[in-house]
């Protein structure tokens, strides 16, 4: 069989979970299509992620002529798809004219989509995130004559969702990384998806994440690392300001924040107003590889996940099984998917969202037990192990594409 994968910016530095999906599918013997909805900008990946980035076709930006020639033949050869298909999506509820416009635009790049896939023989077509890429699934797989179906994530079904029910009324099942979201989905549009909606966590590829080949990270100055975009849902500000509590304690230690986003000029100002400049470095967008290396320099890992205002949230941080598999202890915030692979004093610490006092007491218990971070690193490892196997999880989802 041959799957059409339609992606958003790709390849992406955040998206890693997506590009081990992507290596393991083909590793299980499935042929893939890649599409990505756009170009993003270069950032430096391993081999196999190029090489990746180099099969695959980007529907923008696109030769003009061929482009609008796609769109008048297949107004011409399937007016009747075409036409219903344009009908169908222009008709659902926008929440904004913005909204629906866009919903037009990426009609046409789901147009230009089928135009790039139809010598290929595609089976299936799959998009990842309930946004762009999946109207593009969506009038791909319609103009081809082939089912779809598509990954949700967080911000996608959390945040001002558009047209959300109707992109899971086509599609043959609809994947998504965590029982929170899952009870979600299942509950929209008076419970009629329950039998379509399938659970699948993001894995990794455990080869790749050996702690017992890792220096030792005792007799340091204890090492804080926290990584993710640079986001109001990633709680860094409570992080920092946990860490102001911390050094007032008297403790000593470095606190790293790796990724880039929106929030780096506010949170450079909290470091600075806070006197924390010594002590929380911001090291910005890394390598995948370097973040790894910095997980086996860590004391502990941290991620102090909220509920952001516009609704966006995280569901299972990939991040916090990455440090789970390298025998890092973890601390995160008893929110969302979060305690499906965090489990309060077993694999990890939980505390409340936005409660800087509770953040701080559990980093220094931490902080003051190695045999505590031994034990929880040791059995944050056996929980990845048991439930987040990149080959296992990714085989269920091989079996719905047959199906």
């Amino acid at each position: 069989m041959k799957i059409a994968y339609v992606l958003g910016p790709f390849p992406y530095l955040t998206i890693t979970f997506i590009n081990r999906e992507i290596l393991e599918t083909q590793r299980q013997g499935v042929e893939l299509a890649l599409i990505s909805t756009r170009k993003p900008a270069f950032f430096e990946m391993s081999e196999e992620i190029m090489r990746l980035a180099e099969a695959t076709q980007y529907t923008w930006p696109a030769p003009w002529l061929q482009f609008a020639g796609a769109q008048f033949r297949f107004a011409l050869t399937r007016p009747r798809t075409y036409f219903s298909t344009l009908f169908h999506l222009l008709t659902r509820r926008h929440p904004t004219v913005n909204a629906w416009l866009k919903t037009l635009f990426h009609f046409t790049l789901g147009v230009w989509a089928a135009r790039l896939l139809e010598d290929g023989e595609i089976d299936h077509v799959h998009a990842h995130f309930a946004t762009a890429p999946t109207v593009v699934a969506m009038v791909a797989a319609r103009l081809l004559g082939v089912p779809y179906s598509l990954t949700a994530h967080a911000y996608d079904i959390y945040v001002s969702p558009v047209m959300l029910p109707a992109k899971m009324d086509g599609a043959t099942f609809i994947a998504t990384c965590t029982d929170y979201n899952k009870k979600h989905l299942e509950g929209l549009d008076g419970g009629r998806f329950v039998d379509k909606v399938h659970l699948i966590y993001h894995g990794l590829d455990l080869t790749k994440f050996e702690p017992t080949q890792q220096p030792r990270r005792n007799g340091r100055r204890p090492l804080l690392v926290s990584v993710g975009q640079l986001k109001e849902k990633k709680g860094f500000d409570y992080l920092i300001q946990a860490c102001q509590l911390l050094k007032n304690r008297g403790y000593d230690f470095r606190c790293e924040i790796i990724g880039e986003g929106p929030r780096r000029a506010k949170l450079e100002a909290l470091i600075s107003d806070l006197g924390l400049n010594d002590t929380v470095i911001l090291r910005g967008a890394l390598p995948h590889s370097e973040v790894i290396a910095s997980y086996a320099r860590a004391t502990l890992s941290t991620l102090a996940c909220v509920l952001a205002e516009d609704g966006d949230r995280d569901g299972i941080p990939n991040v916090l099984l990455e440090a789970m598999a390298m025998h890092v202890p973890v601390v995160s915030t008893r929110f969302s998917g979060i305690p499906e692979v965090v489990e309060d004093g077993r694999t990890g610490l939980l505390v409340p969202p936005r409660n800087t006092e509770a953040l701080a007491d559990a980093l220094a218990r931490l902080l003051d037990d190695p045999g505590l971070r031994a034990r929880l690193g040791w059995e944050g490892r056996k929980r990845v192990e048991e439930r987040f196997d990149n080959r296992v999880n990714i085989s269920r989802l091989v079996e719905l594409f047959k199906t």
